[in-house]
């Protein structure tokens, strides 16, 4: 592994249940870890996702927070590199709003 570095080979699956969706201020959804036909992954946890988004000085300002069941929930998130998938994620979206 290194920096900037990519990997391929693994198949993840999850899926988002959503609870709201205010557009344009506000999504709420339920994140959990599934298998390819949709069914929670026993032993995995969930993440209530709020995402809200401001208007400030012309821009958008996107605020996200992660709420788990547990300290143990997150601690098994975290070790599986969910602040790097995010990160990575936010890059993603910043590269592709740069090309529009």
């Amino acid at each position: 592994m290194r920096t900037k570095g990519d990997y391929f080979g693994q198949v993840s699956w999850g899926k988002a249940v959503y609870q709201d969706i205010s557009a344009p201020e506000r999504v709420v959804y339920v994140d959990v870890f599934s298998d390819e036909e949709g069914n929670a992954a026993p032993g995995m946890p969930e993440t209530l996702v709020k995402i809200e988004f401001f208007e400030e000085e012309n821009k958008t300002k996107l605020i996200m927070r992660s709420q788990f069941a547990s300290k143990e929930a997150l601690q098994q998130v975290m070790d599986m590199g969910v602040i790097q998938g995010v990160a990575s994620q936010f890059e993603r979206l910043d590269d592709h709003l740069k090309q529009a």
